[in-house]
């Protein structure tokens, strides 16, 4: 319940009651509880808008009953108004429909009362002059009620995609926090073992552990880069986190080959020198990639998909292209918000829309500064 129908409420209660005494409404014994009745009802116009319709035709019938004319008091016409805009502001259509009928029609049986005790008498034009006044406030509140009621639909599915997008971001980076532990967990096992293999050389064979001395460096300059980046990254922590690798591109060929085998129609491009990319690089072009083509599974219709990896000095583009009917894939889903947020993380951007020529196309550009 709203404090501006409250106020209104008290507003139309006290309206009544004082018209009710100001020109001596009979019988006011009867009457001013009825009045306020009415009045109270309002307050639950957003909530129960038939019901408090149905309260308020009610106590004009019954006053009427009691020899009140209707063309006495002004105050009940008003809230009678305010009933009718809310039931067709608040209830369904065909609901508000049928309630504004029941409105007319209760206050058509109050006028005919009115006649019949013979307080009042009416032309044959005031029944539908009447009826109309009192619809058309219920008529304008259907259009802009639906109108409204659009627009708060439209927020509420626009708030649950963003919630959702929130979600699929969080459960992402959890997902890459884990990933990138693996990393880094396997790159310090890495060390461990070279650091173990130069200590042997160093008593047997001095000149030969230079090697693993410069193997232990290098991954330890990496893990340090994805330890920075792990940092930043939320993860669950009462998840086990393993210890194996993580996939990279030099799984692309396994992964391409497990599509064509599930009815993809892929291929396979490498443009350039391959480089050893750095750890978490690496994974990153893995899920990228799968992602793409699994997004292309669902929507490319079966159209042939191209996955082309482009080596430069300083970055790595990865393009996953199908030649399908256009399609849109919204960011509301959790692939591509996946895919940007890893993209994201690496310092990298990632770009996703329908193809000129048709189709679809992800591009993703990986800065690779710490590649050797």
């Amino acid at each position: 319940m709203k404090k501006s129908d409250v106020a209104l409420a008290a507003a139309l209660t006290a309206w009544m009651v004082g018209e009710t005494v100001a020109v001596h409404l009979h019988p006011a014994v009867a009457v001013i509880p009825l009045m306020v009745a009415a009045g109270a009802a309002v307050a639950w116009r957003r909530i129960y808008p038939i019901a408090v319709m149905l309260v308020v035709v009610t106590s004009m019938v019954v006053q009427v009953a009691l020899g009140m004319s209707m063309h006495t008091a002004v105050s009940p016409v008003a809230a009678m108004l305010v009933v009718s805009w809310s039931l067709g502001a608040y209830e369904e259509r065909r609901r508000a429909i049928l309630a504004l009928i029941i409105l007319v029609c209760g206050i058509w049986l109050a006028m005919a009362v009115d006649v019949m005790r013979g307080t009042d008498s009416y032309s044959g034009t005031d029944y539908p002059w009447i009826a109309g006044l009192m619809a058309f406030p219920g008529a304008l509140g259907i259009v802009f009620g639906a109108r409204t009621r659009s627009l708060h639909a439209a927020e509420a599915r626009a708030r649950g995609l963003e919630l959702e997008r929130r979600e699929a971001v969080v459960a992402e980076r959890e997902r890459i926090a884990r990933e990138l532990h693996d990393v880094i967990s396997h790159s310090v096992s890495v060390m461990t073992v070279q650091a173990g293999a130069a200590e042997e050389m160093l008593r047997v064979q001095p000149e030969r552990a230079v090697d693993p001395v410069r193997a232990v460096q290098e991954t330890g300059r990496q893990a340090l880069v994805e330890m920075k980046r792990l940092v930043g990254v939320l993860r669950k922590e009462d998840e086990e986190i393993g210890r194996a690798p993580q996939p990279g591109v030099a799984d692309l060929d396994r992964l391409v080959s497990q599509m064509r085998d599930a009815g993809l129609r892929v291929s396979f491009h490498v443009e350039g020198a391959p480089r050893t990319l750095p750890l978490g690089v690496d994974l990153s072009v893995y899920r990228v990639v799968q992602e793409a083509l699994t997004n292309a599974m669902k929507h490319a219709g079966g159209a042939p998909v191209s996955v082309t990896l482009r080596y430069a000095e300083r970055q790595l583009e990865v393009e996953v292209a199908d030649e399908g009917r256009a399609h849109v894939q919204s960011e509301g889903g959790h692939g591509l918000v996946g895919m940007r947020e890893r993209v994201d993380i690496f310092g990298g951007t990632l770009e996703a829309g329908p193809r000129a020529s048709g189709g679809f196309a992800v591009r993703a550009l990986l800065p690779l500064e710490g590649a050797v």
